[in-house]
């Protein structure tokens, strides 16, 4: 068993892994990840085929360990283990001070044994809206957003705002924000972030205009940001799946309430 560092020419291995199991991520994700902290983009060969991988990315003080994926033929064998130790230690060296994922409930038991607690649920959920159109050269990461999302997870994640693609909106309001973008599965909105739920109330009413192209839409919010949960089933979304939000290492100033979506849909935060 070989590990080595996760490049592009191991991108297609990955992605039908990914599709394969019904993960909601793309090439751009995976190129995002791969340039933002390649330090936390490892691959396992095995007899020099691709056999598992780990993505990571690393802001501030914190870290978000996006996809652990081994590939069927090679599963019971230790290599999941052997990729979270080794990007795990890479990250301690670094003075990471918290590490984030989201884990299936099959998945929860090796992320607790590496140390991992919960703190959290996410629920996905799904519904329908409008195709967004490119942002224009608008400025989406203010004093004002990057606030309200470090109240929400405790650390600067400007990362995420500057790699946000091109056929995204941004929707704000005094006190709170929304990214609505387009990804190779439909609609994503995230990261939304408010501080009120009058504020969140309006920036879903706004980008959920109709604008004649329906398609599906996809956002991961904290189960214990109940007004979160309660707006969208008033706007007809459904849960479509849950997973288990969880830490390691020291306990983060995390704020559901404040946290309407996360940015990705597991791969970063």
């Amino acid at each position: 068993m070989e590990t080595a560092s996760f490049n592009r020419s191991h991108c297609e291995s990955f992605l039908q892994g990914a599709k394969a199991e019904g993960w909601i991520t793309g090439q751009r994700e995976i190129e995002f990840l791969l340039a933002a902290y390649p330090d936390g983009c490892l691959v396992s060969l095995s007899g020099g085929r691709p056999s598992g991988f780990v993505t990571a990315v690393r802001y501030l003080k914190s870290a978000w360990i996006g996809n652990l994926l081994v590939l069927p033929e090679y599963r019971c064998q230790g290599i999941g283990r052997n990729l979270m130790q080794q990007v795990l230690h890479g990250l301690d060296l670094s003075g990471c001070e918290t590490v984030w994922l989201t884990a299936s409930a099959e998945g929860a038991h090796l992320y607790r044994t590496l140390g991992f607690m919960q703190i959290d649920r996410v629920r996905r959920w799904r519904g329908s809206g409008g195709k967004p159109a490119l942002r224009g050269g608008s400025r989406v990461y203010t004093a004002a957003v990057a606030t309200i999302d470090c109240m929400g997870w405790g650390d600067n994640r400007r990362t995420i705002f500057e790699a946000l693609p091109e056929n995204c909106r941004c929707f704000t309001t005094h006190d709170g924000f929304l990214v609505h973008s387009l990804s190779d599965d439909g609609h994503q909105f995230g990261p939304w972030g408010a501080l009120s739920d009058e504020g969140a109330a309006a920036l879903l009413e706004s980008a959920l205009v109709d604008d004649g192209t329906k398609g599906e839409l996809f956002l991961d919010v904290p189960e214990k940001n109940h007004s979160a949960g309660e707006l969208l089933v008033s706007k007809g979304f459904t849960v479509a799946g849950t997973t288990l939000l969880m830490y390691r290492g020291r306990e983060p100033e995390y704020r559901a309430e404040y946290i309407y979506s996360l940015a990705s849909m597991g791969s970063y935060g």
